[in-house]
Order: C-alpha cells, then sequence, then structure tokens
C-alpha cells in the first residue's frame, strides 16, 4: 500500500531534481501529484511532440473561444519545462492539459495515448467515492464500494489536498466552450475516479479527512466532528474514462418513454443514431400515440445530452413548433436541408412542453435548447446548458508522434438560426432548479419535480440526478 508519507518524500525529490511543477500550480502544489514508473522521454523527443501540438492549438484549430492569454502561458510553460528535464507520458500529458483546456472548445480533447488508456482500463487503481461539488465544497452522495465514509460527508481533505482545491484543479482541466463553467465542474464529478487517476495521480489508497453529517447530540444540538479514514483505491474498469469518452461513450444510448399519470416523459439521452429512420419511426409512434391519448403534459428529458448530428435533432424539433421554422443559420452547404424551414409534423405536440436540461447541454443538443428559448417554446427547467447557439465543431484527431498523446480540435464553426442571443455561453432555463445535498444523498430527481410542480402534477420521486 502506498504510504503518503513515502509518497510526498518520492515527489517531492523528484520535483526537486527536475526542477518541473505542473503549470499554473505551486511547488508545493505540484508534491502532490503521484510518481510515474514509465518511460523517460528526452527533451528533444518532447520538443518534437510540443511543436506538433503547438502547431495544432495554434494554427490547426479554429480557437472559435479560446483563451489566447491563457494559452500562451500554457505553452510557455510547457517549452521552459520540456527544455530542462525528461518527462514520461503522464507528467507531459499533465503538463499539456492546460494548453488544451484554454481552447475553450468543447468538441476538443487530450487523451492519452493508447497504451496508458488500455493500462488504466485493465489495472487502474480509483477513488471509490462518489461525488458532488456544492457551494465550492466537495461532497461524497454514495459509497458503492463499502468503505465505511456515509453519504453526505463534505471531503476535507484526499492525501492531504485540500479536497474543494484538488476538484478545482481537476475541473480547470476539461474540456468546455466559451465561458462556461458548469460542464468541466458536471464531469468532474460524475468521473472524478477517472479524472483523478489522470490528472492528480494513481494511488493504492486514500488518507482522507471528512465531516460525517450532523447528528443530534442528547441536548439536541447538532454534531459534526471531523473523521480520517484510509479508504482503499478500487479496480473496477467501469471507472475508467478518458476525457473524450465522457461524451463519446454515450453513443448508442437509446431514447425511451412512458405514458405516466398526468404527464407523458420522453427521455433522449443523445441526437446521434445508426438508423435515421428507425429514429424517426420512433419519435412519429410516440408523438402519435401522444396525440391519441390526448396528454397535454410532455415532460421532454434532455438531461446528459452532449449532442450528436443534425438529422436527428431537427427530427424532434419538426415535432415541437407550430410553423415552419429554419434550425440552421447562413453557411455551410452541406446543412442546407436544415437551413430551409423545417415544417411541423402532423402529429407536432401542441400541449405543455417543460424540457429537462443540464451542464451536459451542448453542441447539438445546445443548439435545439437555444432555439427553443429563442422562439419561447416550452418552459426550460434546471440548470444553463454549457454550449449555445453557436460552436465550433467538424473535429480531427491527431496523434503526437513519440509520446502517443491523442489530440481532437475542432475546425470550423456553426450556428443556429436566432438573432442577438449571446455567444460563448449557454443556454439558461426558465426556471432554475438546483439540487440540495440532501437531494443527491437520497436520489431525488429535483429537476423533474419542479417541473411537474409547475404543470400542477404531483407525483412520487422516481428516481434521480436525471439518470446522471
Amino acid at each position: 500500500m502506498t504510504n503518503l508519507k513515502n509518497f510526498l518524500i518520492v515527489a517531492t525529490v523528484a520535483l526537486i531534481l527536475s526542477n518541473c511543477a505542473t503549470p499554473g500550480s505551486s511547488e508545493a502544489e505540484s508534491a502532490h501529484l503521484a510518481p510515474s514508473l514509465a518511460r523517460l522521454y528526452s527533451s528533444e523527443e518532447l520538443g518534437r511532440d510540443l511543436k506538433q501540438f503547438r502547431r495544432i492549438v495554434e494554427q490547426k484549430a479554429i480557437g472559435l473561444y479560446a483563451d489566447r492569454a491563457a494559452l500562451s502561458r500554457a505553452l510557455e510553460e510547457a517549452e521552459r519545462v520540456v527544455a530542462r528535464s525528461p518527462l514520461d507520458e503522464v507528467a507531459f500529458y499533465r503538463l499539456l492539459a492546460p494548453a488544451l483546456a484554454a481552447l475553450r472548445c468543447g468538441h476538443s480533447f487530450l487523451d492519452p495515448s493508447p497504451a496508458a488508456e488500455a493500462r488504466m482500463r485493465a489495472e487502474g487503481r480509483f477513488f471509490p467515492l462518489s461525488v458532488r461539488s456544492l457551494d465550492g465544497q466537495l461532497y461524497t452522495i454514495a459509497d458503492l464500494y463499502g468503505t465505511g465514509v456515509p453519504p453526505g460527508s463534505e471531503l476535507v481533505s484526499i492525501n492531504e489536498w485540500p479536497a474543494a482545491e484538488l476538484f478545482d484543479h481537476i475541473a480547470a482541466r476539461l474540456s468546455t466552450d466559451g465561458s462556461d463553467t458548469g460542464r468541466p465542474r458536471y464531469d468532474a464529478e460524475r468521473w472524478f475516479a477517472a479524472m483523478l487517476y489522470l490528472f492528480i495521480g494513481e494511488f493504492d489508497s486514500f488518507d482522507i479527512e471528512y465531516l460525517p453529517p450532523a447528528v443530534p447530540s442528547t441536548d439536541g444540538t447538532l454534531l459534526r466532528n471531523a473523521a480520517r479514514k484510509s479508504i482503499a483505491a478500487v479496480r473496477d474498469p467501469a471507472l475508467a474514462k478518458i476525457p473524450s469518452a465522457v461524451i463519446f461513450d454515450t453513443v448508442g444510448s437509446q431514447p425511451d418513454h412512458s405514458f405516466r399519470d398526468g404527464y407523458a416523459y420522453l427521455r433522449i439521452p443523445i441526437f446521434a443514431t445508426a438508423n435515421q429512420k428507425a429514429f424517426e419511426a420512433y419519435l412519429a409512434d410516440f408523438f402519435t400515440e401522444l396525440r391519441v391519448r390526448n396528454y397535454d403534459v410532455l415532460i421532454l428529458d434532455l438531461r446528459g445530452n452532449y449532442g450528436g448530428a443534425p438529422a436527428p435533432t431537427a427530427a424532434l424539433f419538426r415535432y415541437l413548433i407550430n410553423r415552419p421554422l429554419p434550425f440552421f443559420g447562413p453557411g455551410h452547404l452541406f446543412l442546407l436541408p436544415w437551413r430551409v424551414a423545417q415544417k411541423p409534423e402532423p402529429a407536432r405536440f401542441g400541449g405543455q412542453l417543460y424540457v429537462l436540461m443540464d451542464e451536459a447541454g451542448f453542441s447539438m443538443n445546445a443548439f435545439l435548447l437555444a432555439l427553443l428559448k429563442y422562439h419561447t417554446i416550452g418552459t426550460l427547467v434546471g440548470s444553463p446548458s454549457s454550449g449555445g447557439y453557436r460552436c465550433s465543431d467538424s473535429s480531427i484527431n491527431e496523434q503526437l508522434r513519440m509520446t502517443g498523446l491523442r489530440v481532437r480540435y475542432s475546425t470550423a464553426a456553426y450556428e443556429v438560426a436566432v438573432r442577438d442571443m449571446p455567444s460563448g455561453i449557454g443556454v439558461t432555463p426558465d426556471l432554475a432548479v438546483q439540487p440540495t445535498l440532501e437531494d443527491l444523498v437520497a436520489g431525488h430527481d429535483y429537476a423533474l419535480a419542479a417541473a411537474l410542480s409547475t404543470a400542477g402534477i404531483s407525483a412520487a420521486q422516481p428516481g434521480g440526478d436525471g439518470g446522471q
């Protein structure tokens, strides 16, 4: 088992020898990073990869919302570090991550090499607690591996690193569009174990300090005493995830629906399908039955939907509009079928529409949300989306020749047919809803509950966090 004291000594010695700090971090902070035993690449080898990487992020990527100043700082730091010492793949990956994040592009990713990913999935040891960030603090919401840490506990520190700072360090290295901050937090919460592994290190165990949920004392006051515990890392391939897979592993997810007491429910987890005709037939059957059953309230659940392709998204759009409306704005000839006015489907829905949304809302999902918001179609319920009416895609994958790190970057901008909406920020809901810690621990679907309450429908809690 990794001993924290020995780890800090080894990491600090390695730091002194290499004189290498993580970009944007102090040397003391870098001492928290776990050492790697992988092959060391020479400064010359790393310099080649860095040159290739610079060409990608500075010249090839469109950089629609890029923070050029932050990008330059991150690249200059990488140049300094690479020039003075050899690095392994893990250290080089962490060195480049802030530069990739500075592109401020939700379609851009930096992934480890295929070999490193395979090792992560086969042998990786991960943090075992499910977490969420609330009001700047990090909390456990589930103990799926039996560590004994009560759900609802506030994590104070993990291996001596303040837990909230650790979480922010991870989230700052994840992709999103423009000035959004919601999606990095959203992704870091749901894949905390994998992102800690990638951006901080791999450990045999985690020494944690936490504040358990308050309990009443004999005199009625609430007691909340700090506790310490060492919890073992777990090996579970289900916890392994590289940044691009957060989105692309949702491909293949299927829509589902149900007709409930007082309302109909339709969930679309992704706007991507291997069979467009089958998807359109599914929508036709659902909306036809919705009309036959004479339902007046529809809950459309788009939470956890990172986007997809134009055809499925526009197909749904046609069931929600009451007059011909274009989907895409000017540009890009191949989008012409959706730039022209889309005609409402015969079985279009004309009742009360409530759209559940969250920070995953991006790309084609954000495009749809922007159109619904712009045309005041339905009531948007939940958290602001991470994407807005304009983003970049037509993405290209490129592998760095020496280390094998993989870079995905976007090359063209797209936008939907709206005017005077803010660019580089997500779509705001009409009814903003945020969970309490109690909601998250209990698994309450707080957004659905808020939508039903607004519609005047009372219903039992069907399960929580939007399935995320």
